[in-house]
């Protein structure tokens, strides 16, 4: 099959009747984009005009995708499958499957999550980006004290505390968060040489 180029009293694709060509749109028959990268001479050329779309439609994809080739190692903008291979690169897999929210947010902390391994603030933030929960962690003191972790009525207590323990208290019913994943995220992030107790409120 040969393709017939008719050279005509055309006008960027329109016929002579200002009709545009059986099964062909607007879109089809506008110039290229690439012509103000020739000179002035050329704008006007028709046949120029729609010679450059095939060279437009080839590299324009590839041009977006370099364009948005931050987005792709940005945990926020990933696309799915590139989420998931990013989830490889920090060790975010390692910890099973989480809805897709929560994978981006363990991804975006997963380098703050290193750097705090073993310290509680890096405890507290592990637990919430996988649990969406707010733990309060408490650690050995002597007598009765209030804080941001020690609160009235939800985990204070008289009694004496033991040295290398943490508590942790979560401000729900137990039914509402994975046990298993709870244990296993402490037993990666809490400081070492400790022992832990977990509880919840019902």
């Amino acid at each position: 099959m040969t393709a017939e180029l008719v050279v005509g009293p055309t006008t960027n694709g329109h016929s002579a009747n200002g009709q545009y060509p059986e099964g062909r749109g607007v879109a089809d028959t506008l110039p290229s984009g690439y012509l103000r990268y020739l000179p002035a001479i050329y704008w006007d050329d028709p046949f120029v005009g729609r010679f450059l779309r095939i060279f437009e439609d080839i590299l324009s994809p590839l041009q977006g995708t370099v364009t948005r080739r931050s987005q792709q190692f940005d945990a926020s903008l990933a696309p799915p499958a590139m989420l998931q291979f990013l989830a490889t690169w920090v060790g975010a897999d390692e910890l099973g499957e989480f809805p897709e929210t929560q994978v981006r947010r363990l991804v975006k902390n997963a380098v703050l999550l290193h750097q705090l391994r073993g310290t509680k603030r890096g405890l507290r933030l592990a637990l919430e980006v996988v649990t969406n929960k707010r733990p309060y962690i408490t650690e050995y003191s002597p007598g009765l004290v209030l804080g941001e972790d020690a609160v009235l009525g939800l985990n204070t207590s008289l009694q004496v505390g033991q040295p290398l323990q943490v508590h942790i208290v979560f401000d729900c019913p137990e039914s509402e968060v994975n046990t298993a994943l709870v244990h296993d995220i402490i037993r990666r992030y809490k400081p070492a040489g400790t022992v832990y107790t977990v509880s919840f409120v019902t």
